[in-house]
């Protein structure tokens, strides 16, 4: 019934919006995507036939690295936003080991299980700015140096809760004054600034430019610039990656035209590995056949990942591309699932 009620509002927000002439008709279509996509002719067709397809793309700046995952799916585009809205389940998998949706305004308590590992309370002792190993931003480092006894036997519970106050602080930071008030990552010698780092993963092709530009420009200058039939939340996670559990917050925009629509998961914190990320989904509903409705689903990601820079950075991206594909193809088959199962339970 709850899932039933969550697309009557996505239904009738959008009537409404495009009612009230609040929204723009979208002009791409099946074939804007399939460019969008950079795949092949051979491979859409294996997309037609129900096979997905994973793609890893060349990228000019060394520490980047991008894939992309096409499939067609048994659902709707209204039923996949409802369930991307339900983020905690739609993300759900062995990899995510907390993860928790919030809205604006923001309640303390939607950060209260935001939380570093153990390993990273340990080796928060000794971090400073230039050389720390967990990426924090530079008014928790600070903090943690100037207010921290770490000879109390509670200094875990202390340092938690700095990481989250410094968290709060920043996030609403973001939602007032937007991509000005990204991080700068200081963990190493070279400071690295997510603001240049995101719109350089935004402008990067295949991309959003000439795709949906009004989204690209909402993106890029959020939140300078309201865009109609664009709604957001937010999510904590702490997701298994590599050696070590990255504890991430990720802003999540979605653009819905009839029929179709484009999300945005950006990336605006990571404590380990990441100076930048950005995933673009893009949904549109097939309507070639009636006796068997569906959608394609494009999923396209961007990372920059600060190991795969200096001495051993070749031969990191070269294990990075073959399990990004393996892993995309994985991903993919999995939401792939998940959506089948759910959008034929509710359509």
């Amino acid at each position: 019934m709850r899932s039933q009620v969550r697309h009557a509002i996505v239904v009738v927000a959008l009537l409404a919006a495009v009612a009230t002439g609040r929204v723009n008709p979208q002009k791409w279509n099946l074939d804007d995507l399939r460019a969008f996509s950079g795949l092949t002719p051979d491979q859409w067709k294996a997309v037609d036939s129900g096979n997905p397809q994973a793609k890893v793309l060349d990228t000019q700046q060394k520490r980047e690295v991008a894939v992309v995952g096409v499939a067609h799916v048994r659902a709707n585009t209204a039923c996949f936003i409802a369930q991307l809205q339900d983020i905690e389940n739609f993300k759900k998998n062995p990899a995510v080991l907390r993860i928790r949706k919030f809205v604006r305004p923001i309640d303390p308590r939607d950060l209260e299980d935001f939380s570093l590992e153990t390993g990273d309370l340990a080796a928060l002792r000794n971090c400073r700015d230039g050389d720390c190993n967990v990426k924090l931003p530079i008014s928790a480092v600070e903090r943690l140096g100037r207010d921290m006894d770490w000879s109390r036997p509670d200094y875990a519970a202390r340092a938690q809760s700095i990481f989250r106050e410094e968290s709060l602080a920043y996030v609403e930071a973001y939602l007032d004054r937007g991509n000005a008030s990204l991080i700068e990552y200081r963990d190493k010698n070279k400071p690295v600034r997510l603001a240049d780092e995101f719109r350089a993963v935004l402008d990067a092709r295949p991309g959003l430019s000439e795709f949906v530009p009004e989204f690209h420009d909402y993106l890029a200058q959020y939140p300078s610039e309201p865009l109609p039939g664009v709604s957001e939340f937010f999510y904590w996670s702490t997701e298994s990656f590599g050696l070590k559990p990255v504890a991430s917050i990720t802003h999540v925009s979605i653009y819905v035209q009839p029929g179709r629509a484009v999300v945005a998961s950006k990336q605006i914190y990571a404590s380990h590995y990441f100076d930048a990320s950005l995933g673009l989904t893009v949904a549109l509903d097939d309507a070639g056949e009636a006796s068997a409705p569906g959608m394609y689903l494009v999923y396209v990601n961007r990372s920059r990942i600060d190991f795969l820079d200096g001495f051993f950075g070749g031969l990191r991206r070269a294990l990075a591309r073959g399990r990004l594909r393996d892993g995309m193809r994985k991903n993919l088959a999995e939401a792939v699932r998940k959506l089948e199962s759910s959008c034929a339970e509710d359509p």
